[in-house]
């Protein structure tokens, strides 16, 4: 799934917009600069819509089995409240449910009950009084549908996307020379109990409505993941060309991001590199 192209050019104009300008006509390199980030920004709203999507996917699936276990533990519980006249009386239904749907087939001379049963290799026949409540098949059901949705935590869902994107967000301002990033706009935050949302702010929330995310939502969810980030966290950056050699396992850049700047950390790796000279030099 793609993002919207809407979206994508109303992303590109905020970018227009806010990227940091030397003076009011930009130099090739500024140009070329942004045009860089652009690019970085089509690719993080890609790479975010598809992690919504997973959580969503996740999200769903996890309702899904919360309703089967609820279904199957009200349906054990309902046929254990039934007592014996109860039983009786459904298992007169079931046969007659069951012969009206035999004399509806086409061929109701040729349905063969016991071939059918081989085949699916379950009971077609209606259950006798007697079996009724030895469905324990309904509380495996339910146990294994159980297993299978993790109870979600109390409270406000996390923002697990929406944080990885800012994360994501800042390293590409200061790859692309917009240092520092900031969370509001010029002054001091705490002069103003409401503080206007910086450029950078902007960009990264119309990132997430190109990803999906509601248009409403997405500038507040983009300054609450923009926010933690004044403290140091480790971003790994994988080389986009890598040495083909088979003694040669490539390591990521990493890289110690806050709001203010970025500094490289030394890779070991590079003192590992193999000797691709003739042995004899």
């Amino acid at each position: 799934m793609a993002c919207d192209t809407t979206a994508l050019g109303h992303l590109e104009r905020v970018i227009e917009a806010h990227f940091p300008r030397q003076s009011q006509h930009d130099g090739d390199a500024v140009s070329a600069r942004r045009k860089a980030f652009t690019a970085a920004a089509f690719d993080l709203a890609q790479r975010y819509m598809q992690l919504r999507l997973q959580a969503q996917d996740a999200e769903n699936r996890r309702r899904r089995f919360e309703a089967i276990a609820q279904v199957a533990q009200q349906l054990r519980f309902a046929m254990e409240g039934l007592n014996l006249s109860d039983l009786r009386v459904l298992e007169s239904a079931q046969r007659a449910t069951r012969q009206a749907y035999v004399d509806d087939l086409d061929d109701p001379q040729g349905y063969n009950l016991d071939k059918q049963h081989e085949i699916f290799d379950e009971p077609w026949g209606p259950r006798p009084a007697s079996r009724m409540l030895q469905w324990q098949d309904l509380r495996w059901l339910e146990q294994g549908a159980r297993r299978l949705c993790v109870p979600r935590r109390r409270g406000r869902p996390e923002n697990t996307a929406e944080r990885w994107a800012a994360r994501q967000f800042v390293f590409l301002c200061h790859k692309h020379g917009w240092s520092p990033v900031r969370v509001a706009h010029s002054g001091s935050e705490k002069q103003q109990a409401d503080p206007q949302p910086s450029g950078a702010v902007m960009c990264l929330a119309a990132i997430l409505v190109a990803g999906g995310e509601n248009e409403a939502r997405a500038k507040s969810a983009a300054l609450s993941a923009m926010k933690p980030l004044r403290g140091k966290f480790t971003h790994l950056e994988w080389p986009a060309e890598c040495v083909n050699h088979p003694d040669y396992e490539p390591e990521p850049n990493e890289y110690t991001v806050n709001l203010h700047g970025m500094t490289w950390e030394w890779s070991s790796s590079f003192e590992r590199l193999p000797q691709f000279g003739p042995k004899n030099e």
